[in-house]
């Protein structure tokens, strides 16, 4: 983590905690070099499931569409 007033790449954290909307982590961070302290906010990165076809296509996972196959299997 860069340190917004001198650059360095070096901190160490001080504080940690949920931030208040719960799907983040708010740090609070002191530089080794120039002792400065800031807050960064930190949140996790989701990608989509994506299915791959045999026909070489790629389409986005679809819960409900999973559901009305099992349905329709079960069914039979």
């Amino acid at each position: 983590m860069y340190c917004p007033h001198c650059g360095h790449e070096e901190s160490k954290v001080v504080d940690s905690r949920i931030a208040s909307d719960g799907t983040s982590t708010r740090r609070r961070r002191e530089c080794l070099k120039c002792k400065r302290r800031f807050t960064t906010y930190e949140k996790i990165e989701t990608t989509p499931l994506m299915i791959s076809k045999k026909d070489g296509s790629v389409e986005p996972f679809d819960k409900s569409k999973l559901l009305r196959s099992i349905i329709t299997s079960s069914a039979k």
